[in-house]
């Protein structure tokens, strides 16, 4: 496959050149609908890998309200490959290559997802700027649509993550959703009225970056604040939550760890958690109770019927959404408190391909929806 060309750019991008298939702007026909079946490619890309696959689907009637009543986009093909970060012209000719190695072969692909690990102009198509990616100001969009010649939406990936689950998973039937992906960063996801919630310009639903102590640790990203909750319960803060309790308790299961060499990580952390160590279970708690403090404020403000957490620091499950639900009902205020349901993701390891296709399908064939009977 050719490469890109010029850096960040397709070999025959131009700016301002018109694209014969327009991507809808109508935010989101995800309620009371049932799309036509479709052939689309949905693109997660983060920081670490870029997953594509091609799947076939179309989003679920409003009626069939429980994940196990809707049907989730068949995945027909899938390919991955490491992010390489190295530059913006390397990263872009992988994201490339992903599409370009499902779309061979595979007939006619209708339309691309792609949710971007980045903050994105979600009108426009644009990345704006990235933490994790060398990525900022590229217009993704406009670039994938002459390469590909099929209409693309682009969006942040959180945010295509908590459609998926809305549409296909945890939050099947829910009007007003909010959703946490726990990984090296906090990302979110609003679905408001049973629509995604984007803000004015597409920046809204950065909900880990809440703050939870004005006086707080720096928070990790490229962001100005002390104490957000990202530096509190993403991925590297579990990580050094586990590497203090093996260094504080060395005889622990912890830090015999630590002491033999082994990586003390949020992984490691979770998984002897998950196997009973009371060491690790109790990082495990109060990593929640940090989480719960978020929770507080995000229900005070948006009264949601379902908060759905998911990423892959999130895989201690019970061990941090229990002290989390604990705080949640001590501190939130009533009736949303005793309102809102705390449910891990149900889309697993496919969540952000999942929800890439179900943004594909809504927002970009919102002509194929009819009222459900």
């Amino acid at each position: 496959m050719a490469g890109i060309g010029a850096p960040g750019l397709a070999p025959d991008y131009a700016p301002g050149r018109a694209f014969p298939l327009a991507t809808s702007l109508h935010h989101g026909k995800l309620w009371g609908v049932m799309g036509t079946e479709r052939t689309v490619i949905g693109v997660d890309i983060g920081g670490t890998k870029i997953g594509a696959a091609l799947l076939r689907g179309r989003l679920p009637r409003a009626a069939s309200g429980t994940p196990a009543a809707r049907e989730t986009p068949e995945i027909i093909d899938r390919f991955t490959v490491l992010t390489d970060i190295s530059s913006m012209r390397a990263c872009l000719d992988g994201i490339v290559a992903c599409i370009a190695d499902l779309e061979h072969g595979s007939g006619r692909v209708e339309g691309i997802g792609v949710g971007v690990a980045s903050m994105v102009d979600f009108a426009a198509g644009h990345v704006v700027e990235s933490t994790n990616l060398p990525l900022s100001d590229v217009p993704l969009r406009e670039l994938l649509q002459q390469r590909f010649g099929a209409p693309v939406v682009i969006d942040n990936d959180a945010t295509a993550a908590a459609i998926g689950e809305h549409a296909f998973g945890a939050g099947a039937g829910a009007r007003e959703m909010l959703m946490l992906t726990l990984g090296t960063g906090v990302g979110g996801g609003i679905i408001c009225g049973g629509r995604p919630y984007r803000g004015f310009s597409g920046a809204a639903a950065e909900l880990g970056h809440i703050i939870i102590d004005v006086n707080g640790r720096k928070c990790p990203a490229n962001c100005p604040n002390h104490g957000c909750l990202e530096a509190y319960v993403a991925g590297p803060a579990m990580t050094a939550a586990a590497v203090a309790a093996a260094a504080a308790e060395p005889a622990s299961a912890l830090g015999r760890a630590l002491a033999a060499g082994e990586a003390v990580d949020a992984r490691l952390l979770t998984r002897i958690g998950l196997e009973g160590d009371a060491g690790a279970v109790a990082v495990l708690a109060r990593l929640g109770e940090y989480l719960g403090a978020g929770l507080v404020t995000l229900v005070n403000i948006f009264n949601p019927e379902v908060i759905v957490i998911g990423g892959g620091a999130a895989a201690g499950g019970e061990l941090l959404l229990g002290p989390a639900r604990g705080v949640l009902q001590a501190r939130g205020s009533r009736p949303a408190r005793d309102q809102v349901r705390v449910v891990p993701a149900a889309l697993g390891p496919d969540a952000g391909l999942i929800g890439a296709a179900a943004l594909a399908l809504s927002e970009l064939f919102p002509d194929d929806a009819h009222p459900s009977s």
